[in-house]
């Protein structure tokens, strides 16, 4: 699917180094930006992107998602094979065809290599800004747009005008790319139409402030017109409504909300049109909760999990109040229930394990974070929460070594390095222990020499 360019160009940067920039970059993300424990919609991101990765002609292996804590709407690739959302997006996507439409567009940009053919131009006009300009999207995503798109302007500030043709020639290229992935993944392709629409009704609305996600995938009324023409030739399909994704995206809604009576009044009208309306019960459900109205957040919940046993946010949400109302054996119960139909998942499982100590029972929290740290081995958080699992099961041993693997994902490498040491003064005599310990030492040391940052 990528057009030919030349050998030169993307041998410029191999998708070896790619992938270790990708890394790096993913190190000084997690660095600065606060861990996002909102397991239940990280689970559904990461099924979402997967479902549509096969579809995609992804370079990479492994794809390793990040969902960002911003209201705003935004997304972005990094390569290696990252791709970051703001849990804002779903407030502005009405459905999971216009969310998955960003993400296949983004995926595009992966696939195509833009990174690459961006660093060819670059190099021709003679700026070396590799590292910069990967620094420059841990920024904006941490920082706030303004800030990152200041220190992209100042890095391409040389060649702004060929630069800015170029990132045009990328972002329709990926919107053509992003479209064809959606249609082959089951989804609507003009879903991209409908999000643009609603990208240029907000660029309207607020006048001389632009979306986030503007500010980095410019929007002409081109490429507006070109995805609507592309969509127009794909056959006609009947495209149903994704339930999960409406209670995900009311989650992020109540969330959001300025106030919790600003909530329960939108819940409670919307209730009052369609009292048998899932979406509008769940809302009016997190509302209650969030305004400290456990008892009536509880019935609520329960009356909705009652019509629809299987949904996993109605679950994860009864155990919430569970835990506020300080019933955590009541919450095991059904979570480990639910684990037992879904061995594995996610969500279920960090919420298990957040019962289960505030049930006392931090050895079998400790056990089953254990377990879970294998499958997710390169998630930061599975190794925080661990570690403060152990912290409360007195296996202080255990502590070192968790909060070693934390560190060593967040590019915090003289932390990571201490905690082994600790590790290691703590072992009985087992010389295969040691060594191991050893080399994971000598392998910190080799990351931090190779990060990029």
């Amino acid at each position: 699917m990528l057009p030919n360019l030349g050998n030169s160009d993307l041998a410029l940067v191999s998708i070896d180094e790619e992938e270790r920039l990708g890394e790096a970059w993913l190190r000084s993300y997690h660095s600065r930006t606060p861990l996002v424990r909102d397991y239940l919609l990280q689970s559904y991101m990461e099924g979402l992107i997967f479902q549509l990765a096969p579809y995609a002609n992804l370079p990479y292996e492994d794809i390793d998602v990040l969902v960002v804590d911003s209201p705003t709407i935004n997304a972005f690739a990094v390569p290696g094979g990252i791709v970051g959302v703001n849990n804002g997006l779903l407030i502005y996507a009405e459905t999971e065809d216009q969310l998955a439409s960003v993400l296949a567009h983004e995926l595009a940009h992966l696939s195509q290599r833009h990174f690459a053919r961006t660093m060819a131009v670059q190099q021709r006009s003679g700026i070396a800004a590799m590292a910069g300009l990967l620094a420059t999207i841990v920024i904006a995503a941490t920082a706030g747009p303004d800030a990152g798109v200041a220190a992209m302007v100042a890095a391409q500030g040389a060649t702004a005008e060929s630069q800015l043709r170029y990132s045009r020639q990328n972002e329709q290229e990926a919107d053509r790319v992003g479209q064809e992935t959606l249609f082959r993944a089951g989804h609507d392709p003009a879903a991209t139409v409908k999000m643009f629409e609603t990208m240029y009704e907000l660029t309207r609305l607020s006048g001389s402030r632009t979306p986030e996600y503007l500010l980095t995938h410019p929007l002409p009324e081109s490429r507006l017109n070109d995805t609507a023409s592309r969509a127009a030739q794909y056959p006609s399909r009947f495209y149903p409504v994704n339930q999960t994704y409406q209670l995900l995206r009311t989650r992020v809604q109540v969330a959001n909300a300025t106030r919790a009576e600003d909530a329960l009044r939108t819940y409670s009208q919307r209730l009052e049109i369609s009292p048998s309306n899932i979406t509008a019960g769940y809302g009016y459900a997190l509302a209650l909760r969030r305004a400290g109205r456990l008892e009536e957040a509880y019935v609520t919940m329960t009356a909705l999990r009652a019509r629809e046993p299987g949904m996993i946010p109605l679950l994860i949400s009864e155990t919430d109040i569970l835990l506020d109302q300080r019933r955590p054996d009541q919450a095991v119960r059904l979570l480990q229930d639910a684990l037992r139909l879904r061995p594995g998942d996610h969500a279920l499982t960090m919420q298990l394990a957040l019962a289960l100590n505030r049930d006392n029972r931090h050895d079998e929290a400790a056990r089953l974070l254990t377990l879970h740290s294998r499958a997710r081995e390169r998630d930061p958080v599975v190794w925080y929460e661990l570690a403060e699992t152990r912290g409360l099961a007195g296996d202080i041993l255990g502590v070192h070594l968790a909060r070693a693997e934390y560190f060593l994902r967040s590019g915090q490498f003289g932390n990571a390095i201490q905690h082994l040491r600790l590790a290691i003064d703590m072992l009985d005599d087992n010389p295969i222990e040691r060594a191991v310990l050893e080399e994971r030492i000598n392998q910190a040391y080799r990351q931090r020499e190779q990060s990029a940052f």
